[in-house]
């Protein structure tokens, strides 16, 4: 618990700049980013959640932890479209999830598994987990942006800006961001998927075998390719586009923390 408590409170500065009245890219943003690392890197130290580690709330702590630094990168690099006015928002999904975290550590098995060898000394394992969790945190980033341009849309549309739109990227910019995040999740999700099928080569599995994870996540990658496609096609825009990025994001949440999940508490 104490571990869990280190972790809430390091991603609540990062919370607190969506009570900026005017989102800056600056030292106060950079420090709550970098206090939000540390604080999961610590909470991750204290209960030994490895990265190969198949634990739900191990799955959760490293995701979080792939969003701050994408995020982060992308701020102090000048990311795409001011994505820095999207930092409140994304340190109360961390809270969330930091949350959530927390709650099922207590009934965690004390042994959720761990991957074993051959596959441990494999450099598709290290490559797969990898692009896992860059193309979950790419996707996360995704949906807050079009959460974002719902929130702009709907200001627009009442000609009442309020005073949480005000401090959101303008409309274009969500739109912009939301289509480019799916944009190289798509990519690195190809990766990703070609990784898996190598890993289960090195298991002696069969490669036609699909389980609820391939499954998901190759219906994550339908979903998110249709998007990029009809996008290119007609400039798909508005809830529509949102909508697709929404479920992108659902269907890998199932496939990665969601199949932890099921496999830490309902069969394990």
């Amino acid at each position: 618990m104490l571990a869990a408590a280190i972790h809430i409170l390091c991603l609540l500065p990062l919370t607190v700049q969506i009570m900026r009245r005017d989102p800056q890219r600056d030292i106060w943003l950079f420090a709550s980013v970098c206090i939000a690392a540390v604080g999961t890197v610590i909470v991750l130290g204290l209960s030994g959640e490895e990265l190969q580690s198949r634990g739900f709330t191990a799955a959760l702590h490293w995701s979080e932890l792939s969003v701050i630094l994408i995020f982060g990168g992308l701020a102090m690099c000048k990311g795409p479209k001011q994505i820095w006015r999207l930092a409140g928002y994304i340190g109360a999904y961390l809270v969330l999830f930091g949350g959530v975290a927390a709650v099922f550590n207590m009934f965690e098995p004390f042994s959720s598994g761990t991957v074993t060898e051959p596959v441990l000394y494999s450099g598709w394992l290290w490559v797969h987990i990898g692009t896992s969790l860059v193309t979950y945190a790419l996707v996360t980033l995704a949906a807050i942006a079009a959460m974002a341009y719902v929130v702009q849309e709907d200001a627009l549309k009442n000609r009442r800006p309020t005073r949480w739109s005000r401090r959101l990227p303008p409309l274009r910019d969500s739109e912009y961001m939301l289509v480019g995040f799916l944009k190289w999740s798509a990519w690195v999700l190809i990766v990703g998927i070609f990784t898996g099928f190598a890993l289960r080569q090195v298991e002696g599995q069969s490669l036609f075998y699909i389980d609820h994870k391939m499954l998901l996540t190759l219906l994550g990658f339908a979903v998110i390719s249709t998007l990029i496609l009809i996008h290119e096609k007609s400039t798909l825009r508005g809830r529509m586009a949102v909508r697709f990025v929404l479920g992108a994001w659902l269907l890998l949440t199932l496939a990665f923390p969601g199949v932890r999940f099921v496999s830490a508490y309902l069969i394990g």
